[in-house]
């Protein structure tokens, strides 16, 4: 019998906590006491009716400075420490670096899920080989480092962060395919949609200007954005510059939601033309469970859910031409081609990414380390 009686799941964000592993935690809640712990930048009514207990923490989630980041390691340490956890699940940069460090210290068994590897690892910097050393330092003692992808994992190898024995790569997150489930066909004229954050890395301007180009030859199709303007990224788009290509009549904005079923219901292909350092993207999953065809650039993480010519299409990274050529494909191509590509889309869904085979994984990994 398991000794694991109180686990934790430790990160930088409530919404994406419950968006993405609020699943997983309730079938684990069935089974083990289950405390959640991040920042409460969300309403918390989702975890209204479960076994699932919130601790809230604070942590600069982009800020340098090392003082507030000594903090952060101290205040997780006593939290640790008071709840007396037998297993912790870190997500994102510093709950993983400082969560680690704590757990560590404590003699807690944990594993560290890389969700992406995102901004900090684009770009050669100082920042990068910094992130690689607090990384190689704080992971020696995990129990192991989930990845999402093939390409993260050989990755972190490569860069001596963390040995091969120590990885595991499993099939994203997971999406939940009975909620995700188309219930009708797309609506007319032909709608495109970006759902994401704002960001110029996901590709959200390559998105605009292929919009702009092929709107004069195709007058009546749709280009839809949907997703928060994040404006402490200095990576974002600005609410300006956006009301800006609004303006212009190629795009239309739709704010941010709760829901995005009722957006991927009257789309028909989603598009995710991205060069960040994605994990496996959580849009494309949904879309793809909810039969759309899918267009993503060849890049980490997407080339996982998107099947070039199967379910969707693969731009070029950065390729303004090579986007336009996908949607080009992907307008002119009959319904019923489409049809069964969406459909190809959810099979694929439904043998790799469902939710139920992550949460195996998470119960696996519990039941090895107990």
């Amino acid at each position: 019998m398991s000794n694991i009686r109180k686990i934790a799941f430790v990160g930088n964000s409530a919404l994406t906590m419950m968006n993405f592993r609020l699943g997983v935690m309730k079938a684990l809640s069935s089974q083990y006491e289950v405390v959640m712990i991040t920042p409460q930048d969300c309403e918390l009514t989702q975890l209204s009716g479960t076994n699932i207990r919130f601790v809230p923490i604070h942590v600069d989630c982009k800020g340098q400075n090392p003082i507030k980041d000594i903090r952060f390691l101290s205040q997780l340490k006593q939290i640790y420490a008071q709840e007396g956890f037998d297993f912790i699940f870190h997500y994102t940069i510093k709950p993983i670096i400082y969560g680690s460090l704590a757990a560590s210290q404590l003699g807690i068994k944990h594993i560290n899920v890389i969700t992406g590897l995102g901004y900090t690892f684009i770009k050669r910097n100082w920042l990068f080989y910094l992130s690689c050393q607090m990384h190689r330092y704080a992971l020696r003692s995990t129990n192991a480092v989930w990845f999402l992808n093939q390409d993260d994992c050989d990755a972190f190898v490569k860069w001596h962060i963390i040995p091969f024995a120590k990885t595991h790569v499993i099939h994203g997150e997971g999406v939940n395919t009975d909620f995700y489930r188309s219930t009708r066909e797309p609506e007319k004229p032909f709608i495109f949609l970006y759902c994401g954050r704002m960001l110029r890395s996901k590709g959200v301007e390559l998105y605009i200007r292929a919009a702009e180009i092929l709107k004069a030859e195709f007058p009546d199709a749709r280009w839809q954005l949907l997703g928060p303007l994040d404006a402490l990224n200095p990576d974002a788009i600005r609410l300006e510059e956006m009301e800006a290509w609004v303006r212009k009549g190629a795009i239309e904005y739709l704010g941010v939601t709760s829901d995005v079923r009722p957006f991927l219901e009257r789309c028909s292909c989603m598009v995710l033309p991205s060069y960040y350092m994605e994990g496996v993207p959580r849009s494309l999953m949904e879309a793809a469970s909810m039969e759309r065809t899918l267009i993503a650039t060849d890049s980490v993480g997407c080339k996982e859910v998107v099947l070039d010519g199967v379910n969707g299409l693969l731009c070029e990274k950065r390729n303004l031409n090579s986007l336009v050529e996908a949607m080009r494909k992907i307008l002119n191509a009959p319904s019923d081609k489409l049809r069964c590509m969406g459909q190809k889309g959810r099979e694929l869904m439904l043998r790799k990414f469902d939710e139920r085979i992550i949460i195996e994984e998470y119960k696996n990994a519990l039941n090895t380390y107990a």
